[in-house]
């Protein structure tokens, strides 16, 4: 437990300031306007009533007003002033904008500290898919990854919310939420004066082209480690800027990004959502894996039903500077990268134009890509076609490969980008660069990560320092893909951090739950090994339970097997896999005809489940990168 916490006055651990729900507004534009006006009457409607399902009190609405806005803009569209003279627990509702049917709309007022009333109010923004099927058992809060992610997106048409409930299950509110900082909730990190400063800053930095390795054919070249010691000095020097630009344009806002607050606020709003006694239910990929298991540590007596998949390691999260964190992320990425390269090879070039005959031995397609990648690190690419002219150099190109290998459903997509670029039109991965930021917009993920992370502020690593790990991730984890996170995960640099939170977990991580936990690992994960899960299952051995989905990609919901479905969907029903259950995928990356017979033969039930799982592993990435990648 934070030091600093427990000094604060009326300090009781997992005890919020304000769980009881106040009035709920359907808000609009002209709502905001008479917003003191309201407030009054809120305060006098505030004493009517009406019982919920669940026995706990619950506010009534007090009117819905039509408005080409959402409750989202209109949220951040409050001074500061405003913000803070809300109840916590007041929701703002109003229409999405775009309507998506069977989705509510709306931001919930929460204390920016939960331990410190006068710190002032946050707004948290949401969609809810309703539930369609009665009796309801409550809300399960999503998440997509990141950090940075934006759950809304999860729920942001109907398309997603069906494929959502198809997974889950429709007798649950299903919650996507924008946490702190990220996405539509408010105080949003806004550490550039504009989208076009944030664009300047970034274009043509090793920050943005990623990291470039001459070649791995020589490791212990002299050359190479000096190119890594200038790149890593030109990357301290970005950092030191953004954290003074953090500084200068946030100030203290930025103290309340960190994960410990966002479990916080997801126990508040399953309060206010559900009833006082409510439990949690979760469901979270990726980084949601790290809030999942921070939640679950954290709040055990409050848990219900939760679910983490593709599983980062929140030991390192917690306890090593994230600089450090890939060589614990990569450790599946040459085995997912080879069954890439079996599979183009199997598929042949109608599938997979890399290689040159189908059945052609697969290290001649490595070999043909690593010709591409040293000759790029000699003289990049030039790209003129697109959004943005400019020149693809051998970090992005490495950097997109490891990305792509994320999501397998959309490796023959990335085998024609990669064949074009051979041929010298480089153009469809550069493009990406434009996109990439989108999640990541003003430094999201930083203001979570720099929070979560130990920083030693006063001996911050040293160029060589951050090259000599890159080589250990180099020769001992990903010799192809070693350097390559940065792009995709842009951590580091929290030593210029310009704040802390008021509080950061550190665990225990061995949590006693009513219900185990589920976690769902792939066995060739490129970015969260399976051994993640193992980690966490070993922590929580009478409280948790795993299920390895035997295939390729990022969280299982990357490539569909119907094995995998039915158990997340029977673990919400309350039938818990047993632990250490074997889940093969239904689908090779590359289509074969094989692949056209099983789909053939399953029944219509079968056939919506796989195209939910599809759905909705595009719409974790499109919320993780704020678009789908190609």
């Amino acid at each position: 437990m934070d030091s600093e916490k427990a000094r604060l006055p009326g300090y009781r651990y997992g005890t919020p300031v304000q769980t009881r729900p106040r009035q709920s507004l359907w808000f609009s534009r002209r709502a905001f306007t008479h917003l003191v006006v309201l407030l009054g009457f809120c305060y006098w409607v505030n004493q009517v009533w009406r019982p919920s399902v669940n026995g706990f009190r619950s506010a009534i609405s007090l009117a819905y007003i039509p408005s080409s806005s959402s409750p989202w803009e209109l949220a951040a569209e409050l001074t500061t002033e405003e913000r803070n003279s809300l109840e916590p627990g007041t929701i703002i509702w109003g229409p999405c904008v775009p309507a998506v049917r069977n989705v509510d709309c709306g931001g919930i007022v929460v204390p920016k500290d939960h331990f410190d009333p006068t710190a002032g109010n946050a707004i948290i923004s949401f969609g809810k898919w309703k539930a369609t099927k009665s009796p309801k058992k409550g809300s399960i809060f999503l998440n997509p990854g990141g950090p940075g992610g934006a759950g809304t997106r999860l729920v942001g048409t109907e398309q997603r919310g069906k494929a959502l409930a198809k997974l889950l299950g429709d007798d649950y509110d299903l919650i996507g939420f924008d946490p702190r900082g990220i996405g539509s909730t408010v105080p949003a990190t806004r550490c550039f004066p504009s989208p076009v400063t944030n664009a300047l800053f970034f274009a043509n930095t090793v920050i943005e082209q990623g990291i470039t390795v001459p070649s791995i054919s020589n490791l212990s070249s002299p050359r190479l480690y000096h190119g890594l010691v200038e790149q890593y000095r030109h990357f301290i020097s970005l950092k030191q800027a953004q954290g003074e630009l953090c500084r200068k344009n946030m100030g203290n806002e930025l103290r309340y990004m960190g994960t410990a607050t966002v479990v916080r606020d997801i126990d508040f709003m399953t309060k206010i959502m559900d009833g006082e006694d409510a439990k949690i239910n979760y469901w979270g990929g990726s980084y949601g894996s790290i809030l999942g298991a921070y939640l679950v540590n954290m709040l055990p007596h409050r848990i219900g039903y939760s679910v983490i998949d593709g599983i980062a390691d929140p030991v390192s999260w917690s306890s090593e500077p994230s600089h450090k964190w890939p060589h614990n992320w990569l450790a599946h990425s040459e085995k997912t990268y080879q069954i890439f390269l079996k599979g183009c090879s199997e598929a042949g070039p109608n599938i997979c134009p890399l290689t040159k005959y189908k059945g052609e031995p697969w290290k001649n397609i490595e070999a043909r890509f690593e010709d591409f990648f040293d000759h790029l690190a000699l003289a990049p690419l030039p790209v003129a076609d697109g959004p943005r002219p400019g020149f693809l150099t051998s970090g992005t190109a490495r950097a997109f490969l490891q990305i792509f290998l994320q999501q397998p459903t959309w490796w023959p997509l990335a085998a024609q980008s990669y064949a074009s670029a051979f041929a010298g039109n480089g153009s469809a991965i550069f493009n990406m660069l434009s996109l990439s930021y989108s999640a990541n917009y003003d430094l999201t993920r930083l203001a979570v990560t720099c929070l979560d992370s130990p920083s030693n502020k006063s001996y911050p690593p040293t160029p060589e320092d951050l090259a000599d790990q890159a080589l250990k991730n180099l020769n001992d984890v990903s010799v192809h893909f070693g350097v390559s996170t940065g792009v995709s995960e842009p951590d580091g640099g929290c030593e210029y951090w310009p704040v802390k939170g008021p509080e950061r977990f550190v665990g225990p991580w061995n949590a006693s739950l009513d219900i185990p936990l589920l976690i769902v690992s792939n066995t060739a994960d490129p970015i969260t090994p399976m051994s993640s899960g193992l980690l966490i299952n070993s922590l929580m051995p009478n409280s948790s339970t795993l299920l390895i989905q035997d295939g390729p990609g990022h969280c299982s919901v990357s490539l569909p097997s119907l094995c995998t479905i039915k158990a997340v969907r029977g673990y919400f029903a309350g039938q818990v896999p047993k632990n250490g259950t074997w889940c093969d995928v239904d689908v090779s990356p590359f289509p074969s005809e094989e692949d056209n017979e099983v789909l053939q033969s399953m029944s219509m039930e079968d056939k919506e489940l796989m195209d939910a799982m599809r759905t909705a592993g595009d719409s974790m990435v499109e919320a993780r990168f704020g678009h789908t990648l190609l």
